[in-house]
């Protein structure tokens, strides 16, 4: 009988244990959170699929939205990925798409145990991040989604991979080889969700690690990388004659909520770190009841009700009260284009400036009256929020067994995974090993990616960071075994520790 290595068990494993779970979670859904009655609605997902289905229709790249935005409003990498399954089968697309979700998370767990084993040097340590990422429910929580969450864990740990092994391979072909699969994947990557090209600074460190003339590879790898990003750029530019940047939600002619007047806001808001519900829940019945030209001063009070003591008592409700009765003549202005299903000028109208200007030197203010909660208190309690949760984002963890003994234990234990594996990554920050150049290169950038979430980025949800969080838990055992090692301690099983041997 055959030696099966317990790779290929954990991988295995992990494919029942995705479809199992998945199964479980869209099983005690509701009906009308279906889509298909197969994966699960969210706000964002039709934005995805809609471009790859008119596409699949009338050869036409756009949503169904009013407007030039219509053509750019989400980067085509996930909507590309599901115009294949239409392509398979239009009446089973989405399950393709699912169970593909499944497949590549599987393969995944493979290439996270491979790098895994070169960054901490232990086969019985890889094998436990593996096991933990792949069986686990710790980490395939939307892979019953339509989002880009689907697909872009497995694919960050593909573009690590291909990196990590084009430094330890020996001729010049294979290291050309695997760069150019390393670039193809984040180029990838970066056209699926834009925000994780900061992942991208890898590529030009590990070029100056492995290749001694860089410049020709650092142009030729930078190159690949950024292409297809540069392609969709260059097409959108010829719609409006404008660059629209990578993530243009509030893109001028947008008939939506998500026009300047509410960037704005949210800049404001993002001082105090309020919270993504929190605004949606008073913002979008405030902006609905204006269009249904409900201007009355109880829905501006209803808004101003919702913000901190500190901030009415700050700027006065009067003040505030002006700039949010600005905002609904703003929203009136836009009504007419709403009802008529028709895209807002290409230029912003004058109650709107107004009102961002209004808005902006509110934000001004706070940074330099609540400079400590503007850049050190608020990022911090973004911080917080990212680290100490469970990541069991299923409704069957949230929902159906909440308050059962043994799930609350175990969400217990996952949220103490899942915060040791942030602070893990500050501890790598400050105690920079000798000969690490790799790993320490690894976990800067994605403390960067972590930084500007908290920093800048500020609205987020739990799975902005599950794209990283296979190298949070590769760092966080990377730091178990430097300390166990330190006090002369090995991880000789997965399930006990034994001392060693002092030598």
């Amino acid at each position: 009988m055959g030696y099966i290595k317990p790779i290929w068990i954990i991988c295995i494993v992990s494919l029942l244990a995705a479809f199992f779970f998945n199964y479980l979670n869209v099983n005690s859904l509701p009906e009308h959170h279906l889509r298909n009655h197969t994966t699960v609605v969210t706000n964002d997902d039709l934005s995805y699929l809609r471009p790859a289905e008119e596409f699949y229709r009338t050869g036409q790249w756009k949503d169904q939205i009013p407007g030039n935005i219509s053509n750019f409003l989400r980067p085509p990498g996930y909507g590309i990925l599901y115009y294949f399954c239409l392509l398979i089968s239009e009446s089973h697309a989405l399950l393709i798409l699912k169970v593909f979700q499944v497949l590549l998370f599987t393969l995944s767990v493979y290439c996270l145990y491979k790098v895994s084993l070169f960054l901490v040097q232990r086969d019985r340590t890889a094998l436990m991040i593996a096991a933990i990422y792949g069986i686990t429910p710790f980490a395939m929580g939307f892979l019953s989604y339509t989002l880009t969450e689907g697909i872009t864990p497995a694919l960050v740990i593909f573009y690590v991979y291909f990196l990590t092994k084009g430094y330890q391979v020996y001729s010049k072909e294979a290291k050309n080889l695997h760069f150019t699969l390393a670039s193809l994947v984040f180029a990838y990557l970066f056209i699926t969700r834009p925000v994780l090209g900061i992942l991208g600074l890898l590529l030009p460190i590990f070029i100056l690690l492995v290749y001694k003339r860089w410049l020709k590879k650092m142009i030729l790898f930078g190159v690949i990388a950024s292409s297809f990003m540069a392609i969709w750029q260059i097409r959108n530019y010829q719609f409006d004659h404008k660059i629209v940047g990578l993530h243009p939600i509030y893109y001028q002619d947008h008939n939506s909520i998500y026009r300047p007047p509410l960037k704005a806001f949210w800049n404001f808001a993002l001082g105090w770190n309020e919270s993504v519900p929190k605004v949606h829940g008073y913002m979008i019945p405030f902006w609905k009841s204006a269009l249904k030209g409900n201007t009355s001063i109880t829905e501006v009070n209803k808004v101003v009700d919702q913000l901190p003591d500190f901030v009415i008592t700050h700027y006065g409700r009067d003040r505030l009260t002006r700039i949010f009765k600005a905002y609904q003549k703003a929203i009136i202005i836009q009504k007419p284009y709403y009802e008529q299903h028709l895209p807002m000028p290409s230029s912003i109208v004058l109650e709107e400036q107004n009102v961002v200007k209004e808005l902006n030197t509110l934000t001004a203010e706070f940074k330099h009256e609540f400079w400590f909660t503007y850049y050190i208190k608020s990022p911090f309690k973004v911080f917080i929020k990212m680290a100490f949760h469970s990541n069991l984002s299923m409704h069957v963890f949230q929902a159906t067994f909440r308050g059962n003994y043994l799930m609350e234990f175990f969400r217990i234990v996952f949220v103490a995974l899942h915060a040791c594996c942030f602070i893990a990554l500050l501890l790598h920050l400050i105690l920079f090993k000798r000969g690490a150049r790799v790993g320490y290169a690894l976990y800067l950038t994605v403390f960067i990616y972590v930084f500007y979430l908290c920093f800048f980025q500020r609205g987020i949800e739990e799975r902005y960071t599950l794209p990283i969080l296979p190298i949070l838990l590769i760092g966080l055992f990377s730091q178990l075994e430097w300390w166990l090692n330190r006090f002369h301690f090995q991880i000789s099983n997965p399930l006990k520790f034994s001392l060693s041997k002092k030598r």
